[in-house]
């Protein structure tokens, strides 16, 4: 099956515009044309395109996305607050899950940790970004140094 290919000046008609007017839409690329020798002309899904976009049949291209599993795209936060006089200690934490960051592992993909102290309400926070994993040993760690530390008061 053929397009059906318009003239300049049968679009001038249908369109009821100066033919130099629908030339210069062509050369601005309003409006999709061909030329063949010597004159263009403009196929019907063209002339539909510029007529109303949005009701054309044009077909879009897919955009498939960049992940395959629900797994991929799920991103955890957590915050962890800890009451610290002494932002030497707050600090000291920090540098250890700044060393943990650092390592090459699967689970850190893509994560991301920022660190606030806050002298004036001596308070440490503590935000971790990234899959469920990164965010699960960071919060099993927390555990472990707590239960340390409780262990060492007792």
């Amino acid at each position: 099956m053929t397009a059906k290919l318009y003239t300049i000046n049968e679009l001038s008609s249908i369109l009821n515009l100066h033919p130099k007017t629908i030339l210069r839409f062509i050369n601005e690329g309003k409006i999709k044309g061909n030329k063949i020798g010597r004159t263009w002309r403009v196929t019907e899904q063209d002339l539909k395109v510029f007529c109303h976009g949005e009701l054309a049949t044009e077909e879009k291209p897919v955009i498939k996305p960049d992940y395959d599993t629900l797994h991929d795209r799920i991103t955890i936060s957590a915050v962890i607050e800890i009451k610290e006089q002494n932002s030497e200690e707050a600090s000291r934490i920090s540098n250890m899950f700044m060393a943990v960051l650092n390592s090459e592992t699967d689970y850190m993909h893509k994560s991301r940790f920022d660190f606030f102290y806050y002298p004036e309400i001596e308070k440490a926070k503590y935000v971790f970004y990234g899959s469920a994993d990164f965010v699960t040993r960071i919060i099993e760690m927390f555990n472990q140094i707590t239960y340390a530390r409780s262990i060492q008061n007792e």
